[in-house]
C-alpha cells in the first residue's frame, strides 16, 4: 500500500463495531484492520501514547482492537479520532514481525497434547498433522533461507516421530515449542509495556508567537496555524513548515538516522526532532495527538529490538549446536540402528538452554532496572553498564540537587538589583537550564513582572541573548558576556568573592556594559557520597567530575564530596567530549552521567550515556539510559542488576549443559523414550527461564 495513504481515507465510525464495552475496557472489530497493511506495534504504541489510554492490544489478523483506559467518557470517539490521524509510518507493515501467540492457541495445543494419547489411531494422526505439519514446513523454509538452525532441529525431531508413528510425542513437541515462545512473548510484553508507560511524551508547554511577542502556552493549547518557536535543546512539538530562522535538528528518534539535518525557511519540521543548534519558527500544520507518538514509537523500536551481546552470542551458539545434536543422533542410529533412540536424541538439545535464558534474563533485567528507576535502551546498554570501569559525572544537576537558589544580586551603574534580576529573568524564562529556572523562580518570588522579549538565541554551555525593550541583552558566563567588553575589573573582583564562597556567577549585560551579577548556589545531592562509594565497591576504578564552572567554584565543590579522582572545570561541551575520548584511548570503558544539552557530545563519545530524568530532550536522545526518578542510587541498583545478569547466564549455561548431557546419555542408552526425552528437556528449559526471571526480579527490590 502506498505509504502516503492515511487512515482518514478509510476509518469511519460505521467501520468500527464495538464487540463489548465495560468500565475501563473496550473491544472493537473492523475488517479494515485485516485489509490495511498496518504495523501492529506502531498502532499499539501510537494509541498508548494518548492521554487516558493505559494499554492497547491490536490483532490485525483477527481484526480486533482491545483498549484499556482510565474510565474516560468518550473513549470510542477518541479511538476513532486517533485512528483517523495515524501517520504514514503506521501503514508500513513489519515483515519480520511474528504474530502474537494467544492464550487460546496455547490452550488448544495443550488440549491436543493431553487428548492425543487416548484418541483412536486415525484421530491421533489427524491431531499430530495439525500440530506437526506447520513445524515441518517452518523448518524446511528456514533450512533453505537460513541454513541449519534451531527450527531445522525441531522439524527433524518431529519428522522422526512421524516415522515412528509416535503421534503423542509430536503433539507434546508442538505444545512445548509454542508454550516456550508464549512465555518469551509474555516476558517481552511485560518489559515493553513498562517502557511505554515510562516514555510518554513529557512536552507540557510550547513557546508561540502572539501579537508579535513570544508567550508560553500549554502543549494542548497549540492550534493549527500557530507560529511555534523552538531553540537549542528543545523538542519540536508540532509538524509544520519553517517560516523563519534556521537550525540543525536531530531526527534520529523519528527516522533512526544519526546525521543531523539543517532546516531553513520552507523546510518541513517533524515533531519528535530535537534542535541541536539554532532557532526556528514553525507554522503548525499538525498538533496534539497527531504528532505525539513518532518519537516514542521509534525509541521503543530501538529499545525493544536491541539485543545484548549475550543474546547475540546465545543465538549464534544455539545455531552452531544444532549440527552437533543432529550429528549425535545420526551417530546413535549408525551404531544401534534404533530409530526410537535417534528420535530421543533429536528431542534433546543444547539450543533451548542457551537461547531462551539469554533473552529472558536480559529482558527481565531491563524490566527490573526500569522498575527501580533506571531506564536502559536495550540489551547493549545493559552490557555496557556491566563493563564500565570509569564513570564521568557532570556536576550541576547531576551530583547536585538541581535546585539552584539565587543568593546574591549585584548591580552596576544606574540599574537597581531588582532591575538586574528582572532583566535576567525576562531572558532566561526561555531557557530550560537549572540556572535559568532559578533566576526565573527568584524573580517570581519577588513578584516582578516579566514582560516578553524577542530574538532569543541560545549558545550551549555559555548563555542566552535577546532583545529586551529594543536593546541587546545578554545573560551567561564571563566568556560569553564579556567578549566585547574591555573594562570588567570591578565585575570580576565581585565575581571572585562570590566564587570563593562556592557560588556560581551569571553575568548580566546590556548595550555592551555589565549591568549586574547574579550569584547562586546548589546543594549537594544527599546520596552523592554514598553512590560514589558504592560504585567503587562494585568495581568502578575511576570517578571523574566535569563542570563548566569557574576553577574556584569547582575546587570548593570538590572539598565537599569524597571519592572524586579527577576534576575538570571551565569546560565547553566539546571539552567534555574530548576528555571522554582521552579516557577511552587509555583503554577505559566509560559511562557519562549528565542532564543537559552540553552533555550530549560526551554521551555520544562514551560507551554508555546516562541522562537524569529532568534532563533536556537532546540529552535524553543522545543517552542510552535515563535515571527516571532523578535518584543516583538507581544507577547503583542498575549496575548491580547488570553484573548479576551475567552471573545468571553463566549459571544457566552450566546447569543447562549438565542436565542436557545427562539426558543425552540416558537417551543414547535407550533409557528415555522420545516423549519422556521431550518433556524432561523442555521442563529443564522452562526451569532455567523461570530462574532467569525470578533472579532479576529479586534484584529489583534489593
Amino acid at each position: 500500500m502506498n505509504q502516503m495513504v492515511t487512515a482518514r481515507q478509510f476509518f469511519q465510525e460505521e467501520d468500527l463495531r464495538v464487540m463489548h464495552c465495560i468500565p475501563g475496557r473496550i473491544r472493537l472489530r473492523s475488517s479494515l484492520f485485516r485489509k490495511l497493511a498496518l504495523n501492529p506495534d506502531y498502532v499499539e504504541a501510537y494509541l498508548a501514547s494518548s492521554p487516558g489510554i493505559v494499554r492497547v492490544r491490536f490483532n490485525s489478523k483477527a481484526g480486533s482492537l482491545i483498549v484499556r483506559h482510565d474510565g474516560m467518557k468518550d473513549i470510542y470517539g477518541q479511538i476513532v479520532h486517533i485512528l483517523n490521524t495515524l501517520p504514514a509510518e503506521a501503514f508500513v507493515a513489519d515483515k519480520n514481525r511474528v504474530e502474537p501467540i494467544t492464550c487460546s492457541a496455547v490452550g488448544g495445543h495443550l488440549l491436543v497434547a493431553l487428548a492425543t494419547p487416548v484418541l483412536p489411531p486415525l484421530m491421533k494422526l489427524h491431531m499430530a498433522m495439525i500440530v506437526g505439519l506447520p513445524i515441518l514446513w517452518d523448518g524446511i523454509k528456514n533450512l533453505f533461507n537460513h541454513g541449519i538452525s534451531a527450527k531445522s532441529l525441531d522439524a527433524f525431531s518431529v519428522a522422526l516421530c512421524f516415522v515412528l508413528k509416535n503421534y503423542t510425542a509430536v503433539a507434546v513437541i508442538g505444545f512445548m515449542r509454542l508454550f516456550g515462545d508464549f512465555l518469551k512473548q509474555c516476558n517481552d510484553r511485560r518489559s515493553n509495556d513498562l517502557l511505554v508507560s515510562l516514555l510518554r511524551s513529557r512536552k507540557k508547554e510550547v513557546w508561540v508567537e502572539r501579537t508579535g511577542v513570544e508567550v508560553e502556552i500549554p502543549f494542548d493549547a497549540v492550534c493549527i496555524g500557530d507560529i511555534a518557536v523552538f531553540g537549542t535543546g528543545e523538542l519540536v512539538a508540532v509538524d509544520g513548515r519553517v517560516v523563519g530562522g534556521s537550525a540543525v535538528v536531530n531526527k534520529s528518534m523519528i527516522t533512526g538516522e544519526s546525521l543531523p539535518v539543517c532546516l531553513e525557511e520552507g523546510s518541513l519540521a517533524v515533531s519528535g526532532s530535537v534542535v541541536e543548534s539554532g532557532r526556528i519558527r514553525v507554522r503548525a500544520d499538525k498538533v496534539g495527538s497527531e504528532t505525539s507518538m513518532s518519537r516514542l514509537n521509534h525509541f521503543l523500536e530501538r529499545t525493544i529490538q536491541d539485543k545484548s551481546l549475550p543474546e547475540l552470542k546465545g543465538d549464534q551458539l544455539a545455531d552452531k549446536l544444532v549440527p552437533v545434536t543432529i550429528g549425535l543422533s545420526g551417530a546413535t542410529y549408525a551404531l544401534t540402528g534404533d530409530l526410537s533412540r535417534t528420535a530421543s536424541m533429536a528431542s534433546i538439545d543444547y539450543v533451548c538452554s542457551v537461547k531462551f535464558p539469554a533473552c529472558f534474563s536480559v529482558k527481565s533485567s531491563i524490566y527490573a532496572a526500569g522498575r527501580s528507576g533506571m531506564l536502559l535502551t536495550g540489551g547493549q546498554a545493559l552490557d555496557a553498564l556491566a563493563k564500565v570501569d570509569t564513570v564521568v559525572f557532570d556536576k550541576t544537576g547531576t551530583l547536585t540537587r538541581n535546585r539552584m537558589k539565587v543568593t546574591d544580586v549585584v548591580s552596576f551603574g544606574d540599574l537597581s538589583a531588582e532591575a538586574v534580576l528582572c532583566l535576567a529573568a525576562r531572558i532566561e524564562q526561555h531557557y530550560e537550564h537549572p540556572l535559568a529556572k532559578a533566576v526565573v523562580e527568584e524573580a517570581c518570588s519577588c513578584n516582578l513582572e516579566l514582560s516578553p522579549v524577542s530574538d532569543v538565541e541560545f549558545v550551549v554551555s555559555r548563555g542566552v541573548s535577546a532583545m529586551a525593550d529594543g536593546r541587546k541583552s545578554l545573560v551567561g558566563n564571563r566568556g560569553f558576556v564579556l567578549e566585547n567588553i574591555l573594562d570588567c575589573s570591578e565585575p570580576d573582583r565581585r565575581a571572585d568573592i562570590l566564587r570563593e564562597e562556592g557560588k556560581i556567577v551569571l553575568y548580566v549585560a546590556q548595550d555592551g556594559e555589565v549591568r549586574g551579577l547574579i550569584g547562586m548556589r546548589d546543594s549537594l545531592r544527599p546520596e552523592a557520597g554514598d553512590v560514589l562509594a558504592d560504585l567503587k565497591c562494585m568495581g568502578i576504578q575511576k570517578v571523574v567530575v566535569l563542570t563548566g564552572d569557574h576553577r574556584k567554584t569547582a575546587r570548593q565543590f570538590e572539598s565537599r564530596l569524597a571519592g572524586i579522582d579527577e576534576l575538570h572545570w571551565e569546560l565547553t561541551p566539546e571539552d567534555k567530549a574530548r576528555i571522554v575520548r582521552d579516557l577511552k584511548k587509555q583503554g577505559r570503558s566509560v559511562a557519562v552521567v549528565g542532564d543537559g544539552v552540553n552533555d550530549a557530545p560526551a554521551f555520544v563519545e562514551a560507551d554508555l550515556g546516562i541522562c537524569m530524568g529532568h534532563g533536556g530532550e537532546l540529552a535524553r536522545l543522545s543517552a542510552q539510559g535515563v535515571i527516571l526518578n532523578n535518584d543516583l542510587r538507581s544507577l547503583c541498583i542498575a549496575r548491580r542488576i547488570a553484573l548479576r545478569q551475567h552471573r545468571i547466564l553463566d549459571h544457566c549455561y552450566r546447569q543447562g549443559a549438565l542436565v542436557n548431557t545427562c539426558l543425552l546419555a540416558l537417551a543414547s542408552a535407550g533409557a528415555l523414550a522420545p516423549l519422556a526425552a521431550t518433556v524432561l528437556h523442555n521442563l529443564n528449559t522452562f526451569g532455567l527461564m523461570g530462574y532467569s526471571v525470578l533472579s532479576a526480579g529479586r534484584l529489583e527490590g534489593s
